[in-house]
């Protein structure tokens, strides 16, 4: 019988998941209408059931159908609307100013550079002004170089596979924002007894 996945333990979860439960808190404390887009929400730990838990509308896109069917399956199971539909994050499909927080968790690094700029004027466009956004980027200090195998999957990105970032090089694509925390994250792994570290870099802007 497929394990059932429920809210209490997504909620732990995303509790461990220091960067997204830190921009929740940001956003607990911004003076802003509770309304909040996830790019990239698929799997079966929707993060935004942490900002449905405390009241927040929600709205997620995922491009990935096998992602996006875990998430749903997830609502289904338990109870929640979270609207999260098939979309682009290049191409968001909602009206300007229409969001207060929008955050991309480990998802905008499947792209390509130009189109992770792409993206990040959609995230812009779509945010209310001194909205928050949270956005991972893949470190070049990551010991894995991802590549993608399908053609289906390189046709739907328009990728080859992950772009990686040296420290500080995506201040590039915050030009309409104010950077108020920019980290390094490192986690170490151990795969068939090989040492390695995946590394990200999280942002967390406001924008003017």
């Amino acid at each position: 019988m497929p394990k059932v996945y429920t809210v209490e333990m997504c909620l732990r979860y995303l509790i461990k998941s220091t960067p997204i439960y830190d921009f929740f808190k940001l956003c607990e404390l911004a003076p802003l209408e509770k309304i909040v887009l996830d790019c990239g929400a698929g799997g079966k730990y929707p993060p935004l059931t942490i900002f449905h838990d405390h009241g927040y509308e929600t709205y997620g896109i995922e491009i990935g159908k096998k992602q996006l069917d875990r998430a749903q399956m997830f609502c289904r199971e338990n109870g929640l609307e979270l609207n999260i539909f098939r979309a682009d994050m290049r191409i968001l499909p909602f009206a300007d100013k229409s969001f207060s927080f929008v955050f991309a968790y480990e998802s905008i690094f499947f792209l390509t550079r130009d189109d992770i700029a792409a993206a990040m004027e959609e995230i812009e466009r779509v945010l209310k002004p001194m909205g928050l956004c949270f956005v991972t980027f893949k470190s070049v200090e990551d010991s894995k170089r991802v590549i993608y195998s399908k053609k289906s999957v390189r046709a739907m990105l328009g990728s080859e596979g992950f772009t990686y970032h040296e420290y500080g090089e995506p201040d590039m694509y915050f030009n309409g924002f104010q950077i108020l925390q920019r980290n390094k994250r490192i986690k170490k792994t151990l795969v068939k007894g090989k040492k390695g570290k995946r590394a990200y870099i999280d942002y967390i802007a406001r924008k003017k």
